[in-house]
């Protein structure tokens, strides 16, 4: 071996020398890294386990959120179908409800117009008896005027008579018209009696919208005419009417109710 050779492996021998004195620290630090290695390894698998269960659970809970979802869906369609029925059911009632509203005003509406209708007949009435209250006056004066024998038959027609009222509600009775004029008619001689038939007469005819009699109208000079007129027991069997005794009524259709009393000469 030379010099050359000699100083090349010294020098090779230097460098490992150096090498290794590098090397020594890499050691150190690799021992306590691979301490600290063997003391981290138990908290690395601690987190990994804790890795897993954290994906576990956020794995758990994107499954219970989307069943949530779901749920939450199918709750929220049947709270809209629930909505759907009530409205359904609210229009529905709201119909019968309107319905029977309309029933229960135009049931008022006929009740008020009948009221109505009344009330105007009431009030021609109550006009009429205000504004005639002197023709009951003074028909009721003539009723008292008649002698007690008279007024005693009449009873059937006018009752006891002892009040105007009393008086009044036997006058208007439609059903006391035709025999009080048989009772006047077989008392001709009594004019108080007349003036009372024709006072009952028109209260009777304002009792109704439309009068259901009117008076016959035969005058003297009249020819006679049997279908309306009828002789006294004292008249001649013909010739014309010398005077009217009793006027008689007819229906508004036409039908003579009372023949009109006459006397010929």
């Amino acid at each position: 071996m030379n010099f050359d050779d000699e100083e090349l492996l010294f020098k090779r021998v230097l460098d490992g020398l150096k090498a290794l004195k590098e090397i020594e620290p890499l050691k150190e630090r690799l021992a306590e890294l691979e301490e600290d290695n063997k003391r981290l390894a138990p908290l690395a698998k601690e987190r990994d386990d804790f890795k897993q269960k954290l994906d576990k659970a956020a794995e758990d809970f994107a499954k219970r959120q989307e069943e949530l979802r779901e749920e939450f869906g199918r709750e929220l369609d049947k709270a809209r179908q629930r909505i759907l029925d009530m409205q359904d059911d609210f229009n529905s009632r709201e119909k019968d409800l309107r319905d029977d509203f309309k029933r229960q005003l135009n049931a008022a509406n006929e009740k008020i117009a009948e009221r109505d209708k009344a009330r105007l007949i009431a009030e021609g009435t109550a006009n009429y008896y205000r504004d005639n209250y002197s023709e009951l006056d003074a028909a009721y004066k003539i009723y008292l005027a008649l002698d007690e024998a008279t007024r005693s038959d009449l009873i059937g027609i006018f009752g006891a008579g002892e009040t105007a009222t009393g008086f009044f509600s036997g006058a208007v009775q439609e059903a006391h018209l035709a025999p009080f004029w048989d009772y006047v008619s077989r008392r001709t001689d009594n004019d108080n009696l007349s003036q009372l038939f024709d006072f009952c007469f028109d209260v009777v005819n304002l009792g109704f919208r439309e009068a259901p009699y009117v008076r016959l109208h035969v005058e003297s000079g009249d020819f006679f005419d049997g279908d309306i007129m009828r002789r006294t027991s004292q008249s001649m069997q013909r010739g014309k009417v010398v005077r009217v005794v009793l006027q008689g009524y007819r229906y508004s259709g036409g039908n003579v109710v009372k023949k009109t009393i006459v006397e010929l000469g």
